[in-house]
């Protein structure tokens, strides 16, 4: 019995190890971007087995748990290294996807009143949140609201000068604004993508990418991009708008199956842009929060 258990744990194993492979080409499929964003997922299930592997003496599982998580480690660790603190940031912005159905608006509310953002960019607007919005936009006086799809629409709220019409991408998840800020003129794009398969996200970045990347720089771009920092699809919209993303692995996604969450949530910087990025409460949703402290690299000339 002690033997059957070894040779199905290093099936379980091998299989492991090539889904986390076939997580790396998600340039190839968008069915492997939804493998990348569980190597996290697939390096805890490695670590587990390299414990089974020393309790039972299972050599064979041992071996291909240890090449598992170096397999899934070299995809994670880039994206672990935390970037330069900003210790006196000239802009902040917050980013939440709010789930559609948050039942702890007073939370949310007192959670941004406590960080003061400058810019606030939120996921999942629809009726059964709206006064969430409604009610910022007694602080906030310049606000955009872009339907999306029936989870809700994307929401941006600033009360910084506004240099240029709004953007707005309906039903695709993308909306922008110019703003005029006290240390130069930046954009700020609220994003919210679908899954990468089966849920279309390919095609909805490219439909929103051409738009995306004619935009003047710099750009900050914020929101629930579905997919980690290194999936194609993240690399597809930093290639689009010459952005990358914050430094920092953030778990941002947190549902008890998916043990220990997901880094589904980011903000994109332009290069003359350097922020770090934290992780604030989830307040009534399935998402945390984020609040980006940024920094212009060069002082700009507003417009």
């Amino acid at each position: 019995m002690t033997d059957a258990i070894r040779g199905a744990v290093s099936m379980l194993t091998a299989l492991g190890i090539l889904l986390t492979l076939a997580g790396y080409f998600g340039h190839a499929h968008p069915a492997f971007d939804s493998l990348a964003a569980l190597r996290i997922q697939f390096a805890v299930g490695f670590a587990g087995v390299l414990l089974f592997s020393v309790a039972f003496a299972a050599l064979t599982a041992r071996l291909l748990a240890v090449t598992g998580l170096l397999i899934a480690g070299a995809g994670i660790a880039p994206a672990a290294f935390p970037g330069d603190p900003v210790p006196q940031p000239q802009l902040s912005v917050y980013s939440h996807n709010l789930r559609f159905d948050n039942g702890a608006p007073d939370e949310v509310l007192a959670q941004i009143s406590a960080a003061g953002p400058d810019v606030v960019v939120l996921q999942e607007i629809g009726a059964p949140n709206e006064d969430i919005v409604e009610r910022l936009a007694r602080r906030y006086r310049n606000q955009v609201l872009c339907p999306f799809a029936s989870v809700g629409g994307v929401a941006i709220l600033t009360n910084a000068r506004l240099l240029d019409k709004p953007g707005c991408l309906k039903g695709q998840g993308a909306a922008w604004v110019r703003l005029g800020t006290d240390v130069g003129p930046l954009t700020v794009v609220g994003l919210h993508l679908h899954w990468p398969w089966p849920y279309g996200q390919p095609e909805q970045i490219s439909s929103i990418a051409r738009e995306l990347s004619a935009l003047d720089e710099p750009v900050l771009i914020a929101g629930d991009f579905n997919a980690p920092s290194w999936s194609h699809a993240v690399d597809r919209i930093a290639a689009a708008t010459g952005t990358r993303p914050s430094p920092g692995l953030r778990l941002t996604f947190r549902r008890p199956g998916v043990w220990p969450g997901l880094p589904l949530d980011h903000m994109l910087l332009s290069e003359d842009l350097s922020g770090e990025v934290a992780i604030l409460p989830a307040a009534g949703s399935d998402h945390m929060a984020l609040l980006g402290r940024i920094t212009f690299r060069t002082r700009a000339v507003a417009n």
